[in-house]
């Protein structure tokens, strides 16, 4: 199992690469707390300037108790204030235990969703790094509330984020040139999904998820460059909108509110959703769909997973190798044109896909 002080020295040195005096919050619970604070004394040593901010599992769902939805609806004074001077972010994630979701009523949900979007919105204009670290996820109660195998998930996470990042870039990279060229993707599965869409070439710019935040990655000029998942292995990009037209069905569940949406589809006319349906719980992927402003129901971005130790059917879907990711709603972190606040992706583990006429994957498995 690797340590608190040697994953903390990747996530410091490796990832997030701070400058001097650069100011880095350290989100964390009570069960990442030891590894919180080893962040904290690795940004120390880098000369940056790091502050912890503790969430509890209380505190998460008291809000939901103690607040009224029109409370809730209302941005938090401390998310869009801490963007005045924090420059990047250290997320890792809770609750501990997602099962009470399942009693939060809709509508709050819904509010809180709508609420972020004014946070959203202010982060677009300070850019701030991001660094969101799986490990705390990885908890037995999420395992048990989702169904998932509590030591196959954490032997998953502990492999996915040791893999080398040289290879991931040069393969990200590869197939970023690909995500470039103004060319026609398509996308097909047995399962139903056949979907084509173009890309927009030179005008908008991919993202590759290596594990580290480059000087090339901020160049890039996106939230989705200069943000990092570990484990990582990612590459994708904001397509054209109103390009999309087809069906894609996922095959892989998408855990969410303490449930799981299986066989999740949607079905585009020139990038538009003309039927949001899935096999089990669609009304969790449409949380705030009906409180949502903007065009939340556009064709939004594609991704594309590059880790070769990611399994599916846990929470890092989008990091598999083969695995295709697509997005609908908001896409502004790609550079895209969709500003809205809504915003959904699902995962397709077994696709066959073409890019410019050529077969990049064959059934779930890289050709390049």
């Amino acid at each position: 199992m690797v340590s608190s002080q040697h994953l903390a020295k990747n996530i410091v040195r490796g990832s997030l690469r701070p400058k001097e005096d650069e100011v880095v919050l350290i989100s964390t619970y009570p069960h990442t707390i030891e590894l919180a604070e080893q962040v904290a004394l690795e940004c120390q040593k880098a000369g940056a300037d790091p502050a912890l901010w503790l969430d509890t599992d209380g505190l998460f769902y008291g809000q939901f108790k103690n607040y009224s939805t029109e409370s809730l609806h209302r941005v938090s004074g401390h998310c869009v204030g801490l963007l005045d001077y924090v420059d990047s972010y250290v997320w890792l994630n809770g609750p501990r235990d997602p099962s009470p979701m399942r009693t939060v009523p809709r509508e709050k949900f819904a509010a809180m969703f709508e609420g972020e979007k004014a946070h959203y919105d202010k982060a677009f204009v300070k850019m701030p790094k991001n660094v969101a670290v799986a490990i705390g996820q990885v908890t037995r109660e999420r395992a048990k509330t989702y169904g998932f195998n509590y030591a196959r998930w954490q032997a998953m996470i502990e492999a996915a984020t040791v893999v080398n990042p040289e290879r991931l870039e040069s393969h990200g990279k590869l197939v970023a040139g690909l995500l470039s060229q103004p060319v026609e993707v398509r996308v097909k599965a047995d399962n139903g999904t056949k979907l084509k869409f173009r890309l927009a070439g030179a005008e908008r710019k991919p993202y590759v998820h290596d594990g580290v935040i480059s000087d090339e990655d901020l160049a890039v000029g996106t939230l989705a460059s200069r943000a990092v998942d570990l484990p990582t292995g990612e590459v994708g990009i904001a397509t054209v909108e109103d390009s999309a037209n087809g069906t894609f069905v996922a095959d892989v569940s998408v855990p969410i509110r303490g449930r799981l949406v299986e066989g999740l589809s949607w079905t585009f006319r020139n990038g538009k959703v003309t039927e949001f349906a899935a096999k089990k719980n669609v009304a969790l992927a449409q949380t705030n769909w009906e409180e949502a402003t903007g065009p939340k129901d556009m064709f939004g971005a594609v991704s594309f997973g590059l880790n070769p130790k990611a399994l599916p059917g846990f929470l890092q879907n989008s990091i598999v190798s083969g695995t295709v990711g697509i997005g609908i709603g908001d896409n502004r972190d790609g550079g895209g044109a969709n500003d809205s606040s809504y915003g959904f992706g699902a995962p397709l583990a077994h696709a066959t896909v073409e890019i410019g006429g050529k077969t990049v994957i064959q059934d779930g498995a890289w050709t390049i």
